[in-house]
């Protein structure tokens, strides 16, 4: 009898730790039951000492297995369970991917200060110190090269989800609630992950711990990544502005009334030319047809043909009706000359033909 598993997460609300195993376990559709322990409480951490003997969270319950770290728990799960693609296969991407997992395991101290998990935040810009900048930096430095260098298979930071993307989920919903400006693969990257349907239900789990909050993160699907597909445009301008006119106290309908309309004149014509569409080329001579002149009917040639050769015109030839009409009129098949014939070419004595007796072939089949 296979066993079951048991993950003790802290509020999802405030526990990005407990985001980690969570997200790498939904995505792979791995059955287990969860124990959520509300954090900042009298008891939290009593109960949690009554799972994890570190006393913090989360903790993999797996029989008499205990595994009470996040990244332990992804990488015991994808042992256990024989998880596709917990590491890239290849040598230099699983690399980086083991190095990304371990800077976001003991680093960004100062942006783990700065940007506090929170995921009923309303997403709003909010300023960064020095330190924090340079982090938030370094991490989209870091998925930049990830995706441009193995992410050719999927929407993931080496393609296939893995256990690299579970360790940077969390930053990456810190980014979209702190109104971190992003671009190109990184913003993409970030709204892959909202995308995720673990992560909204994750989002919707952590709306119930607090139902009366205001304001919540957002009620809807849409409303949590509107701000990250669409930027609100700015504010139009005040007529005052528009009009660039010295402030002020009178109100705006007796300054529009103090306005006088200004006669807008029609566009003037363009030239037309040759080439227009409502006009063939036929209409108008060869020597008028170049397509960086425009037609001046005042300035065609009206001259007979043969003053404007004498005075070195180029003439375009000019075809009678009834040589078109003979040209258009169809022809007699009999009238039709017959095709020449091809001609012969003698040569000597003829060569004596030779009569090869047909030669069996035994097929070969070469192995692949």
């Amino acid at each position: 009898m296979q066993q079951k598993l048991t993950l003790v997460l802290g509020s999802k609300t405030r526990s990005s730790w407990s985001l980690r195993p969570w997200l790498f376990l939904r995505h792979h559709e791995v059955p287990f039951e969860e124990i959520v322990i509300p954090l900042d409480q009298k008891d939290t951490r009593a109960r949690i000492l009554d799972h994890s003997p570190s006393g913090k969270v989360p903790c993999l319950l797996h029989g008499p297995v205990k595994v009470w770290e996040s990244l332990a728990i992804c990488e015991y799960a994808a042992e256990t369970l024989a998880l596709p693609a917990a590491w890239p296969m290849d040598p230099s991407a699983r690399a980086l991917a083991r190095s990304m997992t371990s800077e976001m395991h003991a680093g960004f101290e100062k942006l783990r200060r700065e940007l506090p998990f929170d995921a009923l935040r309303k997403p709003a810009p909010q300023a960064l110190g020095p330190q924090a900048a340079e982090e938030v930096a370094r991490v989209r430095a870091l998925w930049r090269e990830a995706r441009s260098q193995h992410g050719r298979g999927g929407p993931w930071l080496f393609g296939r989800f893995g256990i690299a993307d579970a360790m940077y989920a969390p930053v990456a919903l810190r980014f979209h609630a702190y109104g971190v400006e992003l671009d190109g693969a990184e913003r993409e990257y970030v709204f892959n992950l909202l995308m995720h349907p673990a992560v909204q239900e994750w989002l919707d789990a952590a709306a119930q711990e607090h139902p009366a909050q205001e304001p919540p993160l957002a009620e809807t699907l849409a409303e949590r990544t509107a701000e990250i597909l669409v930027k609100p445009e700015p504010e139009p301008p005040e007529l005052l502005e528009l009009l660039d006119l010295p402030p002020t106290t009178a109100p705006a309908a007796a300054l529009a009334a103090e306005l006088v309309p200004v006669p807008v004149a029609a566009p003037a014509a363009a030239k037309r030319y040759v080439d227009d569409p409502a006009v063939t080329q036929e209409t108008f001579p060869a020597a008028d047809t170049h397509r960086d002149l425009p037609y001046d009917e005042t300035q065609r040639d009206l001259r007979p043909e043969e003053d404007q050769r004498k005075a070195g015109a180029v003439v375009a030839p000019t075809v009678r009706k009834e040589e078109l009409a003979e040209l258009m009129a169809p022809r007699d098949p009999a009238s039709k000359p017959a095709p020449a014939k091809n001609p012969v070419i003698e040569t000597g004595a003829a060569e004596p033909v030779v009569e090869v007796a047909p030669t069996k072939v035994r097929s070969v089949i070469m192995p692949p």
